[in-house]
């Protein structure tokens, strides 16, 4: 009686024994298995060079797709006033300036479907190549094609630098829109400060020295 009574307790414990083994796997992570990765979140694009700021003179190129017909590929030249217009909504004007490419795409598309001339609008806005001007005392006055980060003294760097006869203390920048103002290059060279960011379309003039 006593070995029987020992043959239960044995069976026990080992049923016992089992189940937290079996507990213990199910709970352990094993080397095959890996947290799986956050889905990647929805990106939507709708121009190129979202970030940077229409201004009067620029150039877009405006394509609509997503419609029915062929759409439409348009090259506008944002005049004075900052406004332009578009096909089928020539009752309304859009104002650009001053904003980005992607802000101007959605209120356009937002504009046809509330017309309900189109169902599923696709807007993209693209800048064309943007230029200043750079003449007078430099050793290859030039047009420079305009980056965002484009100083004064970079657009003279990139036409050569000035001449041994330009006049450093008095180079002028003329903006659209705005009265000239003057620079002096050579505090330019000395404080990263004083050397101003340019614009589209601005025309840079290095005056000659008389001395």
């Amino acid at each position: 009686m006593f070995l029987n009574t020992l043959r239960r307790l044995g069976i026990v414990v080992s049923c016992v024994l089992l189940t937290g083994c079996g507990g213990m796997s199910s709970s352990t992570p094993t080397q095959n298995q890996v947290d799986p990765l956050p889905a990647p979140s929805p990106s939507v694009g709708v121009g190129g060079n979202s970030g940077d700021l229409i201004r009067v003179g620029d150039k877009l190129t405006i394509k609509l797709t997503g419609v029915p017909d062929a759409g439409t590929f348009d090259e506008v030249a944002i005049p004075a006033t900052g406004d332009i217009s578009m096909a089928l909504l020539k009752d309304r004007t859009f104002h650009a300036v001053g904003r980005t490419t992607d802000d101007l795409a959605q209120e356009i598309m937002a504009a046809y479907k509330e017309k309900k001339i189109y169902t599923f609008p696709h807007i993209t806005i693209l800048f064309e190549e943007r230029y200043v001007n750079v003449g007078g005392d430099v050793r290859t006055p030039q047009r420079v094609v305009y980056t965002s980060d484009l100083t004064l003294l970079g657009a003279i760097n990139a036409c050569g630098g000035f001449t041994e006869y330009a006049k450093r203390g008095a180079v002028r920048i003329l903006r659209p829109g705005q009265q000239p103002f003057i620079v002096n290059a050579t505090d330019a060279a000395k404080n990263q400060g004083a050397d101003p960011h340019l614009q589209p379309g601005d025309q840079i003039y290095v005056p000659r020295s008389p001395f």
